[in-house]
């Protein structure tokens, strides 16, 4: 068994749990208490008997060594400390490893201080922004000086002449009451431009879909209630995947839903609607039948559902807003489509025998690649789950808008990820399967894929919308891809070295850099320079 990078701080974690010694441990395993400790510090391989007879031992799922949550913590704790903030300082990642498994409660409110500290960044640097751009803004400073000039001038006329009479001194009154209101509304105009709200002394907290995010990565994308749910109503459905017909006579007769396409004079509209008063469903014209049926799932799961998914959301409390928790309902309702239209064990058994071939799941499903891809990564039923794998979409301009990772890659938080993962490589060769092999600063090495999508087009003037989706794993699942054949996978030859986004990533030499590396020693002096340097020259 491949090593795993932080496998040893789980040991170390759960063996404390136990109240066990090394050398208690080392006994009841049939090792040396200096092997042991090799393996805690991940400076040894753990193999799979290995493995299975610690979680024997230790009466724990081998689940429990899988990267998921810890891993994302670590990702989320290495990202805080390699902030430039922390430039004079140096944390190993194998401290940091050992910080966020013996300090986790520690490591999360690391992590919650610094998305504040990041949150309070933004706002300043939007403020900064909008005061040296926004037209409307310096409008309104210009008001406000001239609101300020005219209450102060007439403010001091008043007092400095006591002898005005009675009636001169009541219309500068009115005329002070007058333009302190209109300072006021200026005042509250300008601190809607400039996101006054964040200014309010409002506790700072992730934004909703981070919240979202975190919630899904918190239950490894695998919610047993709403796959039982999905699979308890499948058979009044009428089949084992259900088809377009199906779908559509279910909300019909069984849900009294009309649905309607989108006439000639709403076919602007790239969405899909439901109007619960009259029970009517309109769909555009412009998706594809995969992205219908997919919607027709998706609104019976909301009706039939939906108590469900609220009793999911209130036992989280990190959920902690009204929009969060819409979010995650939404969330959980496209959880629920793809459980409805691509069944656990068919869709598993289907995997596996195809190698996750994701076009021939598409031909046998009639699904959409996307679709496909993020049911892949719900696969994680304890006793009966797929490959861990990691999933990242973004746009081209290299934003990400959706992020999952069971595989143990991790995925930035903030900003873009590394320029040369093979995710931004897909955008250009759009619609062909790229592959990539690429190993961290840290020596872990996943197998990726990644192929471009795009949404639906209402027409020439309306132009589509294109994503790039990259699916992978660790590299020692890689062989159970068909991607994968024809590749070296024990010695590979061609290995892209990459770092999970450049402020993290402490590569000398990368000319893809945008960011300069953490750390940075200050450059000798030398005799030659660089008279042209690069990018990723710093």
């Amino acid at each position: 068994m491949a090593r795993t990078p932080y496998m040893g701080s789980r040991l170390r974690r759960l063996r404390k749990d136990k109240q066990l010694s090394q050398t208690d441990l080392a006994s009841l395993l049939g090792i040396s208490t200096s092997y042991l400790n090799l393996i805690e510090h991940d400076r040894r391989d753990l193999t799979v008997p290995l493995l299975l007879k610690i979680s024997q031992t230790l009466q724990v799922d081998p689940m429990a060594f899988a990267g998921g949550q810890d891993g994302q913590l670590l990702a989320e704790t290495t990202e805080a400390f390699n902030d430039p903030m922390f430039a004079a300082d140096a944390y190993p990642n194998d401290a940091l490893a050992n910080f966020t498994s013996d300090y986790p409660e520690l490591a999360r409110l690391m992590v919650k201080l610094y998305q504040a500290y990041k949150m309070t960044s933004g706002d300043l640097q939007m403020l900064r922004e909008r005061l040296s751009q926004d037209s409307l803004l310096a409008d309104s400073s210009f008001r406000m000086r001239t609101l300020v000039t005219s209450v102060l001038s007439l403010t001091e006329i008043m007092h400095d002449n006591s002898d005005l009479d009675e009636e001169d001194r009541q219309r500068f009154l009115d005329i002070v009451l007058k333009d302190s209101t209109s300072l006021a509304d200026t005042v509250d105009e300008m601190m809607g431009f400039v996101g006054g709200e964040h200014l309010s002394g409002k506790e700072l907290s992730p934004s909703a879909m981070e919240a979202v995010t975190d919630f899904i990565q918190g239950h490894n994308n695998y919610f047993d209630e709403i796959e039982q749910a999905a699979d308890a109503l499948r058979p009044d459905l009428g089949s084992g995947s259900p088809n377009l017909m199906e779908l559509t006579q279910y909300l019909q007769q069984q849900l009294k839903v009309d649905i309607n396409y989108a006439a000639e004079e709403q076919h602007d509209i790239e969405i899909t609607l439901f109007d619960e008063k009259r029970r009517l469903l309109t769909l555009s014209k412009a998706l594809p039948p995969s992205t219908v049926k997919f919607h027709m799932a998706l609104l019976i799961g909301q009706l039939t559902s939906d108590t469900l998914f609220d009793q999911i959301i209130n036992r989280d409390a990190s959920l902690s807003t009204d929009v969060a928790r819409a979010k995650a309902k939404d969330a959980l309702a496209n959880y629920f489509a793809g459980a409805c239209l691509l069944p656990y064990e068919v869709f598993l058994e289907a995997a596996e025998r195809v190698r996750y071939d994701i076009e021939l799941l598409q031909q046998q499903f009639g699904a959409s690649y996307e679709q496909i891809c993020h049911r892949l990564t719900t696969l994680q039923r304890p006793e009966r789950s797929g490959i861990p794998f990691h999933l990242i979409r973004t746009d081209v301009a290299g934003n990400i808008s959706k992020r999952f990772s069971a595989s143990g890659l991790r995925i930035p938080r903030y900003g873009t990820a590394c320029p040369r993962w093979i995710v931004h490589a897909a955008l250009l060769t759009p619609g062909s399967i790229c592959t990539q092999i690429a190993e961290l600063p840290d020596g872990s090495q996943f197998f990726s894929i990644a192929r471009t999508v795009a949404k639906p087009s209402l027409g020439y003037n309306k132009p589509k919308r294109h994503y790039a989706i990259s699916i992978g794993c660790a590299l020692p699942h890689a062989h159970r891809l068909v991607y994968a054949d024809n590749m070296n996978l024990t010695n590979p030859k061609s290995v892209m070295p990459v770092g999970i986004t450049c402020r993290l990533c402490d590569r000398n030499n990368c000319g893809h850099r945008a960011a300069p590396p953490p750390n940075q020693p200050a450059k000798k002096n030398s005799t030659a320079r660089n008279i042209s340097p690069g990018i990723g020259d710093w």
